[in-house]
């Protein structure tokens, strides 16, 4: 009987090892193919994510063309017909004993308007886009702002040069102008602060207004613009997030990586 009964414990352990070993074979194949399903899938968002980053290239492309196009045309055209109206006054002024106050108001303003034309259609140029600098056109688009006088935008920074390329500062450069329309056409802000400096490898840029606010809650719902500048962003790789100040108005908060 003893025999048998040894016969019958080496069955039940080979079995045992059998069962055991399926069920590592098992669970390995199980761990290699969710593996194998996690890496597909990662490579199916980075597809996804070049995809999408592609896309929002070419359009900023086509935006950027369309700009240039439309800074030659206000340059050649309606900066023409200005020049042409400016020197018809000035014409008439010198014919004049004594020049009135309105004529002297609207050749100054006539001024005014073909400076900001070509600061504008400067602006849409391809050789302005291909040297590009932020910092340089924040400035002056600040000026611009100011001098209407209808609000005022201050404009801090601890960097003489962005450490970026051309292209990426235009992407922001257009971030910017659409947060500060934002402050101009819904907030009634009163003053506009900017401010960008460089903390470790990235760079925080914040754009803050005195203005009426926004709801949080109702952020789902937000428009073209905004959708505009959390594409951007996340094309540069950043981060973008809209704050109520201390004060009641609006503070819109972006990060970028520098390398």
């Amino acid at each position: 009987m003893l025999p048998v009964k040894q016969d019958l414990f080496v069955a039940v352990m080979f079995i045992s090892l059998l069962v055991t070993i399926m069920g590592l074979v098992v669970v390995s194949a199980v761990f290699s193919y969710k593996k194998k399903q996690d890496a597909y899938l990662h490579q199916l968002k980075l597809m996804k994510e070049d995809y999408d980053k592609q896309l929002m290239w070419s359009q900023i492309e086509m935006q950027e063309q369309a700009f240039a196009h439309l800074g030659q045309e206000l340059h050649d055209d309606i900066g023409q017909l200005l020049s042409s109206t400016k020197l018809l006054i000035n014409v008439t002024q010198r014919s004049m004993a004594e020049i009135p106050d309105t004529l002297q108001i609207a050749e100054e303003t006539l001024s005014t308007a073909i400076q900001h034309l070509r600061a504008l259609s400067k602006s849409f140029s391809r050789q302005w886009l291909d040297q590009f600098s932020l910092i340089d056109n924040l400035k002056a688009e600040v000026d611009r702002i100011n001098s209407s006088r209808a609000i005022k935008v201050k404009f801090t920074h601890e960097l003489l040069v962005l450490p970026l390329q051309a292209e990426p500062q235009i992407i922001l450069f257009r971030i910017i102008q659409e947060a500060m329309q934002n402050c101009i056409k819904h907030a009634s802000a009163q003053v506009i602060d900017i401010s960008i400096r460089a903390a470790g490898q990235q760079l925080i840029l914040l754009i803050a207004d005195d203005g009426a606010g926004f709801d949080k809650a109702g952020m789902s719902s937000i428009g073209m613009g905004i959708r505009n500048m959390q594409h951007r962003t996340n094309l540069l790789g950043g981060d973008i997030r809209w704050e109520v100040t201390t004060a009641g108005g609006t503070a819109v908060l972006i990060t970028l990586p520098l390398e």
